[in-house]
């Protein structure tokens, strides 16, 4: 029978095209079209060695049936021999064997539920079992355990590091020692410096991959990399006498992991002590972003100090039913009341008309003084400024601190600092005889 082979040299006879791929391959318009031509080819083969009296080149005579029926079960063995014969390709394996045909020879102690790697994609699946097989065949090496890491996705970089060997080989000098020698570190890195799209699916696969390439005597270590941009922190022209200056204190470096609205420290110079004096109040600022345990320093007046802030606040007192008189530093006021520790209401105002940086300033009552305002509360509720905002309930921004102690004095118009604190209170911690040099290794 003669096959009028497809543009690809290499592709498998009488290959069904169709997509998705029918299992079991015998239904589908591709199928159909192929089962007919072969059937037509077989009956072209029987005619041409049947004696001269069956003649007849239709299917009429009951024994061009026969000579029918028979046709169309080779056809049927046929096209089925070959797609299991595909099957048997790693090329060409079909979708829904490709686990049972290539997956258990990779990681033959797999279940269905338990030791697959997830990996989206036939295509993407079928390459990285490709690979594994490659890299099973190099053994039990640093460069398979990096190709098969990499293998599960293009976006990562995979680094091994064999401890015992990374420092001068069996060097007594080195970090490492001789309990070191069966420990691996394995780091991974995004390809942009980052961690990879899904690091927790990442190490699950990884895990998988590791055990099937790693020597059965070797322990690992598994973590991420990450790249960090550091500021200027030598300076060989603003010391004492053009001294090296080294600056240590790299809060920047500390704050690629906490936002803190890019500021070390809030200064101000209109802090106002409030008379319970354990309450500092500074309306231009909003203090939002200050922990607990951060340092203010008043820097002018009697009440000048270090304290430490235990807590922040909106209003002085909280939530007050009380309905009490109030001005805008824009211009207009009412009566409003206090609906939780930093909300305030006014049913007859409109709190979405107000710029960023309005105050209002309550004239009475147990929250007298003056505060910041935040964002408009409901349905069309946003930040204080924002166009199309509107509502009766606006949000009041942190512009209270607490600290730990009270001031001398109740004061007005004090200078201040007060610490962005981005990891929490820090203790020092001295340690003596401790070999640092390792922190210092790239």
């Amino acid at each position: 029978m003669a096959h009028d082979p497809s543009d690809n040299p290499f592709a498998p006879p009488f290959a069904l095209t169709q997509n998705p791929a029918p299992n079991p391959a015998t239904q589908g318009q591709d199928y159909l079209g192929e089962r007919r031509k072969l059937v037509e080819e077989i009956m072209a083969a029987f005619r041409a060695v049947l004696p001269s009296n069956y003649v007849a080149a239709t299917n009429g005579p009951w024994y061009s049936l026969q000579f029918q029926a028979m046709a169309e079960q080779l056809a049927d063995i046929q096209i089925s021999s070959t797609e299991i014969l595909k099957d048997s390709s790693w090329d060409f394996t079909r979708t829904d064997f490709l686990w049972q045909v290539l997956g258990t020879l990779v990681f033959p102690g797999a279940t269905d539920k338990t030791g697959i790697p997830q990996i989206d994609g036939d295509l993407a699946y079928r390459e990285f079992l490709h690979r594994m097989v490659t890299l099973l065949l190099m053994g039990a090496t640093k460069a398979a355990i990096e190709g098969g890491l990499e293998a599960l996705d293009d976006n990562v970089i995979a680094t091994v590091i064999e401890r015992y060997l990374e420092t001068p080989p069996r060097s007594p000098d080195g970090p490492y020692t001789i309990l070191d020698q069966f420990t691996i570190d394995i780091l991974i890195e995004g390809a942009d410096g980052g961690f990879p799209a899904d690091p927790f699916l990442t190490q699950s696969n990884a895990a998988l991959v590791i055990e099937a390439l790693k020597p059965a005597h070797v322990i690992y270590t598994y973590g991420y990399l990450f790249q960090d941009a550091f500021d200027q922190i030598a300076d060989d022209g603003d010391g004492l006498d053009g001294a090296l200056v080294l600056d240590l204190d790299s809060y920047y470096y500390d704050d690629t992991r906490k936002w803190c609205m890019g500021a070390k420290v809030i200064p101000g110079t209109d802090g106002e002590t409030l008379s319970d004096r354990t309450l500092f109040s500074d309306p231009s600022f909003s203090f939002g972003s200050i922990r607990v345990g951060a340092i203010l320093k008043v820097t002018s007046g009697t009440n000048a100090g270090r304290y430490r802030v235990v807590g922040t606040r909106a209003l002085v007192s909280g939530a007050s039913t009380l309905a009490v008189a109030y001005t805008v530093s824009a211009g207009g006021g009412g009566t409003l009341t206090a609906t939780a520790d930093n909300v305030v209401l006014d049913a007859s105002q409109d709190w979405g008309t107000f710029p960023i940086d309005t105050t209002i300033t309550i004239l009475s009552g147990v929250n007298a003084g003056t505060y910041r305002l935040e964002a408009v509360l409901g349905s069309n509720g946003g930040p204080i400024g924002k166009t199309g905002v509107s509502g009766t309930s606006v949000r009041l921004s942190q512009t209270i601190l607490k600290v730990d102690r009270r001031m001398p004095v109740v004061a007005t118009g004090q200078s201040y600092e007060v610490d962005v604190d981005r990891l929490g209170v820090r203790v020092p911690k001295t340690i003596a005889d401790e070999d640092v040099s390792i922190q210092f290794y790239l």
